[in-house]
């Protein structure tokens, strides 16, 4: 099954959000290739060429075509929910992520100040001094965490060199207010049973995340024979670690 295409613009849609309602996507990774420190084996963008913490500054678009993009974009729809830094990669690796944040908020501010500012990240630069800054101006930090053991994380999302399980979980347990994403999946790997499982709640408990939002693979994967959680499941599963930890947990998926 193809994998979907790369986004091919700065900004995309509004989109119709299951979490955010209808939401702006705002790409601040290259157009042609995809730049991340993960290699998920769920990713529906395909397979990491090149999987990297540390990319060249060079491969990334200016500041200002970007907030050009999303000021368009506000001005021709201004009734978006979210604006959402997510697209084809980590957007955090962008040199100057803070900046575009602080950019971003500002238009927000003056042409959709209802929306709130929502970040899709897999948490790999938390330990950054620019990120922890950026986060200050983001509404919604929506964090990655599908393991809570080495085994797990190597097998589900395949990190870049330097990419340390404990230097993410460290940072995810000093974020205030922040939401925990996990894509849940069976197959060659898995995490809803078992020691993954129970290592992935257990760092449920440390972070002690304001929501967890848990959901599977409604779209194409880049590798083949995953197995989606059912609908079922995940409900049970969310109930299951709210009863065990008394957190928040919310189940998504795409409705048939």
């Amino acid at each position: 099954m193809a994998v979907l295409p790369l986004e091919s613009s700065f900004t995309y849609g509004p989109v119709r959000s299951r979490r955010l309602g209808r939401s702006l996507g705002i790409n601040v990774l290259p157009l042609e290739r995809k730049i991340c420190s993960f290699n998920c084996v769920y990713c529906h963008y395909g397979v990491t060429i090149g999987a990297t913490l540390t990319p060249e500054a060079s491969d990334f678009p200016g500041v200002e075509p970007v907030l050009r993009a999303v000021e368009l974009a506000l001005r021709t729809c201004p009734e978006v929910d979210a604006l959402t830094f997510s697209g084809n990669g980590e957007p955090t690796l962008h040199p100057y992520f803070r900046e575009l944040v602080f950019g971003v908020r500002r238009l927000r501010d003056r042409l959709a100040p209802h929306a709130q500012l929502t970040l899709f990240s897999n948490a790999t630069t938390l330990d950054l001094p620019k990120t922890q800054a950026a986060l200050a101006w983001i509404d919604a930090p929506i964090m990655k965490l599908d393991a809570g053991d080495p085994s797990a994380f190597a097998g589900i999302n395949r990190p870049a060199p330097g990419v340390s399980l404990e230097t993410i979980l460290t940072g995810l347990r000093a974020l205030p207010n922040i939401i925990v994403q996990s894509l849940l999946l069976e197959g060659p790997v898995s995490n809803v049973h078992g020691a993954a499982f129970e290592a992935w709640v257990a760092a449920l408990l440390e972070i002690r995340p304001r929501q967890v939002q848990i959901y599977s693979t409604d779209y194409p994967t880049a590798e083949e024979n995953l197995v989606q959680v059912p609908a079922f499941r995940l409900r049970h599963i969310a109930e299951t670690v709210t009863r065990r930890t008394s957190l928040d947990v919310r189940a998504f998926w795409l409705n048939p």
